[in-house]
C-alpha cells in the first residue's frame, strides 16, 4: 500500500511537472519563423498572461501574449473565438493592458504600429498613426529585428530608395533572416530571365528577395512586386508602374487576378514570373500558359521548354547543399522546413525525366535529396511518387 501511495505521489509530481513545463512561457514568433499547433499557442497565451498577472518586469510579455493570440486565431479562428477568456482576448485588450503597464516603451509602440499597419496601408495613410508608432519605437531601438519588416514596408511604399536600401542592409547584417530562406530566394532570383518581373506575396518570399537585391546586389535587374502592396496600395502601384514603363491601373484596389491579367497584357519585353509559393488561384485563368521552372512559374504565350529550364536551374544554378546537410541551428527551422517543401515538385519532375532518359545515377541522387527534404519537412507521403 505504501509503495502504491508513493507511486501515486510520484505520478502526481510528474504530471504536475509536465503541466508546469507545458505552461512555461517561451518566445512566440510568427509562423514565418516558427510553426506550432493551436494547443501550443494556447498554452503560451495562458503562460504569458499569467506572467503579466504576476507583475512581470519583462516588457516582451505583451508582445508574446499578442503573438500567441494572433497565431492561435490564424490556425483556428473559430476555436479562438469560442475560447475568448482571460488569455484569449481581442487585440484591443492587449493594447490597453500594454498602455497601462508599459507605456512609452519600445514594446508598446511596436504593438501599436503592428496593430494599425494593415489599415494604414490599405487606406493609403501610412504617415498617420502607423508612422508615429513606428518611428517612436525606432527612436528607442533603431534597428531592432522586430522593426525590419515595418521599416521596409514604410520605405518601399514611400518609394524612399535610400532608406529602403539602408534598412535592407541593416536587416542582412543582423542575420535575422535564416540563411536557408535567403538561399532559397537566391535560387529563385538566379533562375529568372534577364529583366524579369517576379510576383511574390509571403513574408518569406518578399523580404529575402528585397534584402538580397539591396544588400548583396543580387539580380537588381528583377522587379520584385509584392502582390498585396501592388493590389491595395494604389499610390505605390502608380509610382512603381510609372518607373518601370508599365501602363497604369487606375482602380484604387484590384484583385490578384486583375494584377496578373494587366501585367500579361501590358508588360513590354519583360518576362513575367509568379513565385511557386503563391496560390494557384491567382493564375488559374492562365494555367495553360504558366510553366514551372523550379521555384517559380513563367508566363509564356508560346510553348516553352520548361523541363530544360528546370534541369538547368537544378543542375547548374541552384545552391542545394544546405538541403543535404545543415551544420547550423536556427530558431526558425520549422519555417525553413516548410519552405523546403517547395523543392519537391521540381525534384519529382526531374526524377521522372532522368528515369525516362536512362540517367539512373542522376535519378538516384535526386531521389535521395528529395527523401532528405521530405523527411525533414515531415511530408514523407511525397516519397510515394518516387519509384523505388
Amino acid at each position: 500500500m505504501k509503495k502504491y501511495f508513493k507511486f501515486i505521489l510520484l505520478a502526481a509530481f510528474f504530471a504536475a511537472g509536465t503541466s508546469v513545463l507545458a505552461q512555461k512561457p517561451q518566445p512566440v514568433y510568427s509562423i514565418i519563423r516558427q510553426v506550432h499547433d493551436f494547443k501550443w499557442y494556447e498554452s503560451q497565451a495562458k503562460a504569458w498572461k499569467q506572467e503579466i498577472d504576476n507583475g512581470t518586469t519583462n516588457q516582451m510579455a505583451w508582445v508574446y501574449w499578442n503573438e500567441a493570440n494572433r497565431m492561435a486565431a490564424i490556425f483556428d479562428r473559430e476555436k479562438w473565438n469560442s475560447n475568448i477568456r482571460a488569455y484569449f482576448v481581442p487585440q484591443e485588450t492587449i493594447l490597453k493592458s500594454a498602455e497601462t503597464h508599459i507605456p512609452n516603451t519600445f514594446e508598446y509602440y511596436y504593438l501599436n504600429a503592428k496593430a494599425v499597419e494593415r489599415t494604414a496601408i490599405r487606406s493609403g495613410k501610412i504617415d498617420g498613426d502607423f508612422k508615429y508608432y513606428l518611428f517612436k519605437a525606432q527612436e528607442i531601438k533603431p534597428y531592432d529585428n522586430f522593426l525590419f519588416p515595418f521599416l521596409a514596408n514604410y520605405y518601399v511604399l514611400k518609394n524612399d530608395k535610400a532608406n529602403f536600401n539602408l534598412v535592407c542592409k541593416k536587416w542582412y547584417e543582423s542575420n535575422e533572416i535564416p540563411q536557408d530562406i535567403l538561399t532559397t530566394l537566391y535560387n529563385m532570383l538566379i533562375s529568372l530571365d534577364k529583366n524579369a518581373v517576379l510576383l511574390v506575396n509571403g513574408d518569406n518570399t518578399t523580404y529575402p528577395a528585397w534584402v538580397l537585391q539591396q544588400a548583396k546586389n543580387i539580380r537588381p535587374d528583377v522587379l520584385v512586386l509584392n502582390i498585396s502592396f501592388t493590389c491595395y496600395a494604389d499610390a505605390y502601384r502608380t509610382a512603381i508602374f510609372k518607373e518601370n514603363g508599365i501602363k497604369p491601373l487606375n482602380d484604387k484596389e484590384i484583385s490578384d487576378q486583375q494584377l496578373l491579367k494587366h501585367l500579361v497584357e501590358n508588360l513590354k519585353n519583360r518576362p513575367l514570373y509568379v513565385s511557386a509559393f503563391e496560390g494557384e488561384e491567382m493564375y488559374k485563368e492562365y494555367s495553360d500558359k504558366m510553366y514551372f521552372t523550379g521555384l517559380a512559374f513563367k508566363y509564356s504565350a508560346k510553348p516553352f521548354n520548361n523541363l530544360a529550364a528546370l534541369r538547368d536551374n537544378v543542375e547548374n544554378k541552384f545552391m542545394l547543399d544546405f538541403l543535404k546537410q545543415n551544420f547550423h541551428h536556427s530558431y526558425a527551422q520549422s519555417a525553413v522546413n516548410q519552405m523546403n517543401k517547395g523543392y519537391l515538385s521540381g525534384f519529382l519532375q526531374l526524377y521522372n525525366h532522368y528515369k525516362q532518359t536512362g540517367e539512373n545515377d542522376k535519378a538516384k541522387k535526386i531521389r535521395e535529396l528529395a527523401t532528405t527534404v521530405a523527411q525533414n519537412s515531415e511530408v514523407t507521403e511525397w516519397l510515394n511518387y518516387f519509384e523505388k
